[in-house]
């Protein structure tokens, strides 16, 4: 079409454009171009002269195009070829894989459908997306990567805190740049005397009788370089004992630490008193738990038995737990035993249930003596298997005959509401007794295993006549 002599387009139509050049258009402007037929067969075939690597994809003329594709691509060619077809307004480009030859491997493009000629052939102009699968590959692999060093990080870890919590020697890590503590052992939290997350981040020299932090970290730094200089003494503030510290010196991710480990400068007496040996002995090697614990129900030390019946690993990760996590009836039963053992100093054979780490019960029988030490008195816990009792035994606290009697004989004579209620009597006074008992008659501690008030407890002793 003309307009004053000039030339211009018409119907999308580029004028005076050869089919040579139309076609070195086409192969400039994507990667790969097809003419297909009406029914579906490849009767041209273009590669762009800038495809790297090169293709030739001229033994595709004459193919059905879907038989080169892979399975999974062609129910996708088919529908976005019937919607063009059809006459559909922008229909939407889709991606295809062409399948895996000897020649080649599994070909990914992006194609668009464009109208051919007057035939009804259609013409497919293609995008090659394998620099976009290699990307998204090595994406993968990257992320697959990632995941395999945080996994090994991880691993790492657990088994440095493991190795950590199973040394008898307390170790701590020091940042040189503060001289604060960012992690430490079961070991070192016994020898500080403090738990785990009062001393990460607390400062190292603080817990030790020095000149000040600068001085004791110089120590520190000075004995790591010198491997002639070896450990270096210091005063723990808790008690005043003399300790060897011996540092290691190295770089951590983002700088300079100080692994120390800690040791007392003198080794501890062995008890010179047979007795003493005997009871030690008697501790670390008997058949029966011990538990030593403060007033407040923490745990200060096991022996070995305990630790097999609470089925944990080492007895320091039971340092500083409430002992009531052991008991079936929880505060309740610890309650009982520390109220007595501050009344008398001492129960016995007070009956329940242990715990262990995975919910399984033992019943057992707990004599609970109070000793006195310099800072604070404490209770020794001795615990005895009573499975073989339990099964044997019959229960102590039992309605009499006469208290049965009683209550059959006021069938006929009495409302059923009466009669449970003279049940219901026997029955409280008959708890009543039993919780009095196993507390050696502890008031406090009976009304609160019976979920009672003391007030209400002593209006129910005053009613059965116990008082």
């Amino acid at each position: 079409m003309t307009s004053h002599g000039k030339t211009e387009w018409a119907d999308r139509l580029i004028p005076n454009l050869d089919q040579s050049a139309t076609a070195d258009l086409i192969s400039r402007l994507c990667d790969f171009a097809f003419i297909i037929s009406s029914d579906g067969e490849i009767t041209q075939t273009v590669t762009s002269p800038f495809l790297a690597p090169k293709l030739d994809l001229t033994p595709w003329t004459g193919l059905q195009f879907k038989d080169t594709l892979t399975k999974e691509s062609v129910p996708k060619f088919e529908a976005r070829l019937a919607e063009f077809q059809k006459g559909q307004k922008e229909v939407r480009p889709v991606e295809l894989n062409h399948r895996a030859t000897d020649q080649q491997a599994e070909l990914p493009v992006r194609y668009t459908y464009h109208s051919g000629a007057a035939d009804g052939s259609t013409l497919l102009l293609g995008s090659d997306l394998r620099p976009v699968a290699e990307m998204q590959q090595q994406l993968v692999e990257a992320q697959i990567a990632l995941e395999n060093d945080y996994d090994a990080r991880r691993e790492h870890e657990i088994q440095l805190r493991v190795l950590m919590d199973s040394s008898d020697v307390a170790t701590v890590f020091i940042t040189l740049e503060t001289g604060a503590i960012v992690s430490c052992n079961s070991a070192a939290e016994i020898l500080l005397g403090r738990p785990r997350n009062e001393l990460i981040d607390a400062s190292f020299a603080s817990e030790f009788e020095d000149e000040g932090l600068t001085s004791l970290i110089d120590r520190m730094v000075t004995a790591a370089s010198d491997a002639s200089m070896g450990a270096i003494l210091a005063k723990s503030a808790l008690g005043g004992r003399s300790y060897r510290i011996d540092p290691t010196l190295f770089r951590g991710a983002t700088s300079q630490m100080l692994l120390c480990k800690i040791e007392p400068e003198e080794p501890a007496q062995e008890p010179v008193d047979q007795l003493a040996t005997h009871l030690v002995s008697f501790f670390h090697k008997g058949v029966d738990p011990i538990v030593f614990i403060n007033m407040s129900g923490q745990i200060l030390s096991v022996n070995e038995a305990f630790v097999s019946l609470a089925n944990v690993t080492h007895a320091q990760t039971l340092s500083g737990r409430s002992m009531s996590e052991f008991f079936s009836r929880g505060s309740v039963d610890l309650n009982v035993i520390l109220e007595s053992a501050r009344r008398n100093g001492k129960m016995r054979l007070y009956s329940t249930k242990v715990l262990n780490e995975h919910g399984d019960e033992r019943p057992v029988e707990i004599s609970t003596t109070q000793i006195r030490t310099e800072r604070e008195p404490i209770c020794v816990l001795l615990l005895r298997n009573a499975r073989r009792v339990e099964a044997i035994s019959t229960p102590t606290s039992q309605m009499s005959e006469a208290e049965i009697n009683s209550v059959v004989e006021l069938i006929g004579s009495q409302s059923l509401k009466d009669i449970v209620a003279r049940s219901t009597d026997v029955v409280e006074k008959m708890c009543i007794e039993t919780a009095i008992g196993m507390t050696s008659n502890n008031r406090v501690a009976a009304a609160e295993m019976l979920g009672l008030s003391r007030q209400s407890l002593y209006v129910k002793l005053r009613k059965y006549d116990l008082v």
